[in-house]
């Protein structure tokens, strides 16, 4: 642990962190060989793929941490969100966490649901995710049971995770008030959060590509100085990634360079 302000108790005073819904806690981290973070992934299924053909992912070993960000703007989004709700329901170390990607979608079907066709404005189709309601669309007309089960899985995502003491894991970040007065900031918060978090506990986060953040950047994940690791590598890019970081040790993972 480092120093600083303790996090977890400014997030969840001196309750137990899993007694808070869309909370995810580990007490015990002895067990774990690595502790993973895998970055916004966008709908690039070849990439995600490829990634986990690098990381050498051992699941009896290693806690693995999804950041959100399963789809829009690649085009294998439904593939990307089944991938990853297999792997959370096939192994038993596995977080899964929502990003503001998954939220926009939420939202979109509580305004309008599956079945209206014409409902082709708001921030989520602005934002990437006509593909993606194409795609769950086509599951709805194929399967609703599977349709729903999918929605549910999106629907039980969780906003963060406190991992033992020392590591803390979200989409995009919290600012410094309890966590009951931020759940939809833990999504969105840029730049309040990279510049302000001063706590002692390293924290993990997506949703703003490395690439975006600095000019000189290579790619490949950032360890700032108040210990955040910016773990969104630009998935959707040409040139982009996506990366996984073990935050015990600060060895990283990417996907290759491109894709087909």
């Amino acid at each position: 642990m480092l120093g600083g302000y303790d996090s977890i108790e400014l997030l969840f005073g001196k309750e137990n962190p899993s007694s808070f819904d869309g909370v995810a806690f580990v007490s015990d981290i002895s067990r774990f060989r690595r502790i993973l973070a895998v970055g916004d992934i966008h709908g690039e299924y070849q990439r995600m793929r490829s990634l986990f053909d690098a990381m050498d992912y051992r699941p009896e070993e290693d806690l693995l941490v999804f950041l959100g960000d399963y789809i829009d703007r690649g085009a294998e989004s439904l593939r990307c969100l089944a991938e990853v709700k297999s792997i959370s329901e096939t192994y038993q170390n596995v977080i899964t966490l929502r990003g503001n990607h998954e939220s926009l979608l939420l939202d979109h079907f509580v305004e309008h649901g599956i079945e209206d066709i014409i409902a082709r404005e708001g921030i989520w189709l602005e934002n990437g995710g006509d593909d993606t309601l194409y795609q769950l669309r086509r599951l709805y007309e194929k399967s609703p049971a599977e349709f729903e089960s999918m929605l549910g899985f999106v629907k039980g995502l969780k906003r963060i995770a406190v991992v033992g003491r020392d590591f803390i894991f979200t989409h995009a970040g919290f600012l410094k008030k309890p966590y009951l007065k931020q759940k939809e900031e833990m999504l969105w918060v840029r730049r309040d959060f990279y510049n302000g978090y001063a706590g002692k506990q390293t924290v993990a986060v997506g949703h703003t590509p490395v690439q975006r953040l600095r000019a000189e950047s290579d790619g490949t994940p950032i360890l700032q100085k108040n210990h955040i690791w910016l773990c969104d590598t630009g998935s959707f890019r040409y040139d982009g990634h996506i990366s996984c970081v073990d935050v015990k040790t600060g060895e990283f993972w990417q996907s290759e360079d491109k894709m087909e």
